[in-house]
């Protein structure tokens, strides 16, 4: 279980989001119901994993998210208003971290009162 929730959060998601939005200009209810399926996943799977290796995990994809965008999405002014292509991957990572932790923490809440 430890290792398909490393798997699965080792997808560098906000670089996916932001990739496939830029590149297609699709329709965003699609992206955020893969998103939203994405942080439930895995954020269910983490109910056993610690929340500092939760965050240093992701820390680490949003890092891997950041440079695969610099690399592969160019830095579009009028696309990626107001913040920029950095900093709107940043932020993307973050709010994928507190889906995460949020589903955690809840799923956590449910397995324990399940328990007693």
């Amino acid at each position: 279980m430890r290792f398909l929730w490393l798997i699965f959060t080792l997808i560098p998601a906000p670089f996916l989001f932001h990739f496939y939005e830029y590149g297609q200009h699709v329709r965003p209810s699609f992206l955020f119901l893969g998103s939203l399926l994405h942080v439930v996943i895995t954020g269910v799977l983490a109910v056993h994993i610690k929340y500092r290796y939760i965050i240093l995990i992701n820390i680490i994809t949003g890092i891997l998210s950041l440079f695969m965008a610099i690399y592969l999405i160019p830095d579009d002014g009028g696309w990626f208003k107001p913040l920029g292509r950095d900093l709107t991957i940043i932020f993307t990572a973050i709010v994928f971290l507190i889906g995460q932790l949020l589903v955690s923490f809840v799923s956590k809440a449910f397995s324990a009162r399940k328990d007693d």
